[in-house]
């Protein structure tokens, strides 16, 4: 082993990714080029988890909102119109603020869980968003007559939907009547019974669903993943009347010579379908799922599901797959030379560089991993596991979707400013300083969240039982116990990690205390 003085390290400043608007798009488009930057989700059956739960799972890779409120349901008046006022947070992705629009209010609208993507619903329905390309040729829409962007078409679907299967025709419905204004989505959308992948073209009026099998997973990277559609069995697939027209019309598609109509195929833009940092992600969770086949890491397209070798469970997939750095591959991001000697897995925003695009990166506003528990009153069997900023330097914190309050620390917080009142801000900062000497100082960082983590999956049966237990004479008191579990447990996770990182401060002050690399390093480092 070599000692490395404090002046041979790598050091970074906070990240913050400028991510620009596809020119024209009236500020509703993420720019095409970025789409591989984007997001990573999935959705799984209930016979592909340990616990027959329906799984679903998305990380928000980017400026985004990062804050999380309930907005509750409500009646409304039969004239009432739908208003579209969500900004964003200062400092990242702006939405277009139209106020109200022409779209009638529904006379009843369900409570939901806001963020940029609007991620659950009071009866256990959970959205996965993923910006998708679709080609040029296919949009039918100009960027003032397209009028639902990604947050609206969670909120609105959300707000409608018992099921996911209503959740998308209400959000299927909308989109036929006001269009999707953007470069094209799919959401990973799930209930207690049944998981769906849920894809709209940009600047169109079309839409098309699968359904995920039961004992399947369904990976998602930025770009379309339905294949072959059969609309013939509906209780697989739902979609526009006008998809497959569409683009017969536009000369992209001909049954004669093309035969069946492969979705992913005709609408997938050029970039999203061969995008490396999107066949890459992929490649790793079919691999990470199914280790027992032999993936080709550079092939063009994966199957749209897969029935994993183990049934998983959140914790697996966490620390598996949202914390995954292609660890023990040929692409590890901790081996790279550019890793430096403490083998940080993320790279200083350097123009003329890149490096492979692994799951789990620093430019990330938060990610989850939800479970819908046919079995359970819906306010207990619904719960989102959420962690805060990058998953590596997180505290994964239950939520469940009968509570009825949200710490303001965790409503809180934007790009502009460092805030001792956002919780975000220290996971963010955390995982900031872990750069500085990322082996050692990653290591405290999960040796104290991992701890806090497995107390929460241990006790997650306890807390339910007795949730259940309340519920039968007394629904709102299981809520308000509910409420207060998971508001003590965000509480004891941002307390956490504050102390955590003015402990980091202290103990690595001034390249205290003494380290050493590996000499392995040390050669390849002097090959080059």
């Amino acid at each position: 082993m070599v000692i490395l003085p404090l002046s041979f390290v790598f050091l970074s400043p906070i990240a913050t990714a400028t991510y620009p608007v596809t020119a024209g798009t009236g500020g509703t488009g993420i720019d095409p080029s970025l789409i591989g930057k984007s997001c990573t989700s999935f959705a799984a059956g209930k016979l592909a988890t340990v616990d027959g739960s329906v799984m679903a799972g998305h990380t928000l890779d980017g400026p985004f909102d990062f804050t999380l409120s309930i907005v509750p349901g409500g009646r409304h008046e039969s004239d009432e119109m739908v208003r579209i006022d969500y900004t964003g947070i200062p400092g990242g992705y702006q939405h277009k603020v139209q106020g109200e629009t022409n779209i009638p209010q529904v006379s009843e609208t369900f409570k939901y869980f806001h963020s940029d993507c609007p991620l659950a619903n009071e009866y256990q329905v959970f959205f996965g968003e993923n910006t998708c390309g679709t080609k040029k040729e296919l949009r039918t829409l100009s960027p003032e007559d397209a009028l639902l962007d990604w947050t609206q078409v969670a909120r609105l679907a959300l707000q409608r939907g018992r099921t996911a299967r209503e959740a998308i025709k209400a959000a299927g419905t909308l989109i036929e009547e006001h269009g999707l204004s953007g470069v094209g989505e799919s959401f990973l959308v799930s209930d207690p019974n049944e998981a769906w992948c849920f894809e709209i073209p940009g600047f169109t009026n079309e839409w098309v669903a699968q359904r995920i099998p039961d004992d399947h997973v369904c990976p998602h990277a930025n770009r379309m993943r339905i294949g072959e559609i059969d609309l013939s069995n509906p209780d697989f697939f739902m979609a526009s009347s006008n998809l497959i027209k569409l683009a017969q019309e536009k000369g992209l598609y001909d049954p004669a010579k093309d035969g069946p109509f492969n979705f992913a195929e005709v609408y997938n833009s050029k970039y999203g379908h061969i995008s490396i940092d999107n066949r890459r992600r992929e490649w790793r969770m079919m691999s990470l799922l199914c280790p027992s086949k032999d993936w080709d890491a550079d092939a063009i397209s994966y199957p749209f599901s897969v029935k994993p070798d183990k049934k998983i469970s959140v914790k697996w997939w966490i620390d598996k797959v949202w914390r995954d750095h292609l660890e023990g591959t040929v692409y590890d991001k901790t081996k790279e030379i550019a890793a430096g000697p403490f083998g940080c897995p993320d790279r200083p925003n350097v123009k003329g560089t890149r490096s492979e695009r692994s799951i789990c990166i620093g430019e990330m506003a938060y990610s989850w991993v939800s479970q819908s528990r046919s079995w359970l009153p819906n306010g207990i069997g619904g719960v989102f596991w959420l962690g805060l900023d990058c998953p590596r330097s997180t505290c994964y914190v239950p939520f469940y979707v009968g509570i009825s309050e949200i710490p303001k620390s965790w409503q809180s917080g934007d790009y502009t400013t460092f805030s001792e009142e956002s919780a975000w801000w220290y996971f963010q900062t955390i995982d900031s300083f872990s750069w500085l000497r990322y082996n050692e100082i990653h290591a405290d960082v999960r040796k104290t969240f991992g701890a806090i983590e497995q107390e929460q999956f241990s006790a997650q049966s306890d807390i339910e039982k007795k949730a259940v237990e309340l519920y039968e004479s007394h629904p709102h008191a299981a809520h308000e116990y509910l409420t207060k579990c998971s508001n003590d447990h965000a509480q004891r996770a941002e307390k956490t990690a504050r102390d955590l990182f003015y402990s980091l401060i202290v103990k690595y002050r001034d390249g205290m205390p003494r380290t050493t690399v590996s000499e392995e390093w040390i050669k390849r480092l002097n090959r080059r």
